[in-house]
């Protein structure tokens, strides 16, 4: 695949990347990982990805990785820092946005298809916001501006000329986000969480691969 960075170390952190994202889901098949040894293996995968966006200098990706890390170290603490993973995130998404944004001004948009699609995941999000909405509770406030945050991510994604691979990571962070929203304030989808984990890993791994060969990354 053209994606894969060619150095053997970019492609040894790929891996090593890769083993720690599927030992995560370890947990969710019945095998217990113990704190705080689930919070390395969560956050590592992650770390290491932010790694091979450093070695190709796309440091914007790299920062972004790195607050997503912060955002699974939070939510995986014992007792469990919502807030703060909220706020990780948020903060990944927008660094997400100034990427999505720089390519959409450098290379133009992708098109009445792209238009389309964008208009698709606004009225999703919005839907999604108003079906979560009596749950959330305390976390209201946080939460609403990081459905915002997250759909502005997406919608850049699809209407800018970003890498196909890159985009398909864009729509599985927001697929990985609504499911944690329906068990979080709605107690919908109890059995998600392997399937949260994988298209999360997914969406970074492919935002990785598609973004580090595009120089506005």
């Amino acid at each position: 695949m053209k994606a894969i960075p060619q150095d053997g170390l970019s492609r040894f952190l790929l891996m090593a990347s890769a083993v720690f994202g599927v030992a995560y889901l370890l947990p969710g098949l019945g095998f217990e990982i113990v704190f705080p040894i689930d919070v390395i293996v969560k956050a590592a995968g992650i770390v290491l990805l932010a790694a091979v966006a450093a070695r190709s200098g796309a440091w914007l990706l790299a920062f972004a990785l790195l607050a997503s890390s912060v955002g699974d170290i939070m939510l995986a603490w014992q007792p469990r820092q919502m807030a703060l993973g909220i706020a990780a995130f948020g903060i990944a998404h927008l660094a997400y946005i100034g990427i999505f944004a720089r390519i959409w001004m450098r290379e133009g948009g992708r098109g009445l298809a792209g238009y389309g699609l964008a208009a698709t995941i606004a009225v999703y999000g919005v839907a999604m916001l108003v079906w979560l909405q009596p749950g959330m509770g305390e976390l209201a406030i946080p939460a609403t501006i990081y459905n915002g945050i997250i759909l502005v991510m997406a919608i850049c994604a699809a209407a800018s000329r970003a890498p196909l691979l890159a985009l398909a990571g864009a729509l599985l962070f927001v697929l990985s986000d609504s499911f944690i929203g329906a068990r979080e304030f709605r107690d919908a989808f109890l059995w998600s969480g392997p399937v949260i984990w994988v298209t999360y890993y997914a969406a970074q791994l492919f935002l990785t691969l598609g973004l580090i060969r595009k120089p506005a990354a």
